[in-house]
């Protein structure tokens, strides 16, 4: 498998990709003296009014409050990984730890050495960065700033001194990756600007040595080794993004880098080649759909740079988020690893809900609206029962008081190495009465679970018609990359129907969803050469009873039971299986589902029971 993934990484990429590869991997050998000249240089550390902090007496109560609960623990060391997992870091944390499997990373191998994809003992290095993405001594410090408690920002000081004593700059896995390197920078503005809002002399010194540990390197490193070629995915848009940030607030990065203006039009061009004109991000993954958006608007206000093109397409791209996301049971398709770019939200848990309610102008976005001012102009609900349809992102979405329905008709991801993308084209999510009903099944884990993340993203985990001696292409070779891309599927709307259609494998499968008030009937059509499954698997929290030999009702304790029948003229078999899903990144369950195997033409229909 490795000399496979070499060969078609290699393939990935264009004759100057390699050369360019090659000149970086052999610049790596002198990186950690760079760096260390780096750091020993004067700087001056003079800093500009960015990000510009809002009043404390506009304050949402909620955010006061919430801010003051979760200081609290995370003082302690109790952290919650990825919005959902409570873990022990240690105060400080042990920043070179897999906090869900305790395996230690040797803090001190060159960084070059290590491979942050292949880990002892099963370490995941994205759970190990989780934690050294410095948004917690983000929170910590809106907490002091909003609550007045110097004592979490005193800490937060001193955990960052901690940090950088034991993280050397060239050395660990916490110098592996310039994305991560960009998080700590973007984070580290605000956090500089909340500690400059106390107007407190000994914090205000702390912070100044604090600045010229921090600031120099990671922003020369993260210029220095950002992503290029077939790589350039959202991790550009991060590496920028930070940039732009860092230079506005510590302007005399320029004369280190480049000046923010020249930063912001790198971004910019990233902007309108990584979301397509109707507004979806290419990589086929909706919570990198709002990971890249929110790190461009940031940089975009750091800036000045929203307007014109840049500004159009973020609205869109806002707009676009709005219409496809279903809050707060989200399940969102493709790759989710359940990153925050900044903590602004009252929950991480629910900053999805929270994102949508502030590009709305609604009160549930209210402690967004306090961080970052105005939304982009024009973003509004859709209409009800109707489809909407974005025909390059592939996408379609039907609402009304009580279903959703978003068909996924759409290109496996970005570029050659599609890195984010699923194999799910032509599945269909529903939500009844705002519970997820039928779903994405997730992403389980990047490195520590590569079984559990084939799986996930497979044909048969998403209910899209599947020949039962499954597909031969795409392949995966690595985590983050495909071969033999499948052909982009179709969608169009016809009397109201939305049809979707699949080419792959020198088969041709065809999928029409018809939605009302009153029902949602899916009809797939095969041909009558080779038996196909269909698997439609329920959120947890549903459970399946067999009414008759043609249909199932779905129970759930907070819900209206729904009834689903099927019919066919060649059915051969069904049946209620378990399945696993994933409703969080490193979070795996087992849910209920129905598989149905046929020729020819299936149909599903889906309604309230009663």
């Amino acid at each position: 498998m490795k000399i496979a993934w070499y060969a078609q990484r290699l393939r990935a990429m264009s004759a100057g990709e390699i050369v360019h590869r090659v000149r970086e991997r052999l610049g790596r050998r002198n990186e950690a003296a760079k760096l260390k000249r780096i750091s020993r240089r004067p700087w001056d550390g003079t800093f500009a009014d960015f990000p510009k902090l809002p009043w404390r007496q506009q304050v949402p109560p909620d955010l006061r409050k919430q801010l003051a609960a979760d200081a609290e623990k995370l003082v302690r060391g109790e952290w919650e990984l990825f919005g959902w997992k409570s873990v022990e870091v240690g105060a400080p944390p042990c920043w070179h730890r897999d906090a869900t499997l305790g395996v230690v990373i040797d803090p001190d191998t060159p960084s070059r050495k290590l491979d942050h994809r292949h880990l002892p003992h099963d370490a995941d290095a994205r759970a190990i960065w989780e934690i050294n993405r410095w948004s917690e001594m983000t929170r910590m410090a809106m907490h002091s700033a909003l609550n007045g408690d110097v004592h979490a920002i005193c800490v937060s000081q001193l955990w960052l001194e901690d940090w950088c004593d034991r993280n050397p700059p060239g050395h660990g896995i916490n110098w592996t990756s310039p994305l991560e390197a960009g998080l700590r920078l973007m984070n580290f503005c605000w956090f500089d600007a909340l500690v400059r809002g106390c107007n407190d002399p000994e914090l205000a010194r702390r912070q100044d040595e604090l600045t010229v540990r921090i600031v120099p390197v990671h922003a020369w490193w993260v210029w220095q080794r950002r992503s290029f070629g077939s790589s350039a995915n959202n991790h550009l848009i991060g590496e920028l993004s930070a940039l732009v940030m860092a230079i506005t607030r510590w302007p005399s990065l320029a004369l280190m880098i480049c000046p923010a203006q020249r930063v912001w039009k790198l971004l910019e061009r990233e902007i309108l080649r990584q979301f397509a004109a109707d507004g979806g991000n290419k990589e086929q993954a909706l919570h990198y759909h709002l990971f890249a958006w929110e790190m461009s608007w940031h940089a975009g206000l750091a800036a000045d740079g929203l307007k014109g093109a840049a500004l159009e397409r973020l609205t869109k791209a806002a707009q676009y988020f709005v219409d496809v996301v279903e809050a707060p049971e989200c399940w969102d398709f493709g790759d989710s690893d359940d990153a925050q770019v900044l903590p602004l939200a009252v929950k991480r848990s629910n900053a999805a809900a929270e994102f949508r309610g502030w590009l709305l102008g609604r009160s549930d976005g209210s402690a967004l609206r306090y961080w970052l001012g105005e939304p982009p102009k024009g973003v509004k609900a859709s209409m009800r029962s109707k489809w909407l349809v974005q025909p390059e992102s592939g996408l379609a979405v039907w609402r009304d008081a009580r279903w959703t329905v978003r068909a996924d008709a759409s290109p496996l991801g970005l570029g050659s190495m599609a890195a984010h993308g699923h194999l799910d084209a032509l599945h269909v999510s529903l939500w009844f009465e705002q519970h997820a009903l039928v779903i994405d099944p997730g992403t389980g884990a990047y490195y520590g679970n590569t079984a559990l993340r084939s799986r996930l993203a497979s044909w048969e985990a998403h209910n899209g018609p599947v020949p039962v001696s499954g597909r031969h292409t795409p392949r995966r070779l690595g985590p983050f990359l495909w071969m033999n891309h499948h052909a982009t599927p179709t969608v169009e709307l016809s009397n109201d129907i939305c049809v979707m259609s699949l080419e792959c494998d020198r088969a041709f499968v065809q999928r029409a969803v018809n939605a009302s008030q009153g029902y949602v009937e899916i009809c797939d059509e095969v041909g009558m050469e080779t038996s196909h499954l269909v698997t439609w698997q329920l959120a947890p929290g549903w459970r399946v009873e067999q009414e008759r030999k043609d249909g199932f009702v779905c129970h759930h304790a907070d819900s209206i039971p729904v009834h689903a029948t099927f019919n066919g003229a060649a059915i051969e078999s069904w049946e209620i299986v378990e399945r696993e899903a994933s409703p969080h990144f490193r979070e795996q369950v087992t849910t209920q589902a129905v598989t149905i195997t046929f020729k020819g033409t299936l149909t599903t229909v889906w309604r309230k029971a009663g």
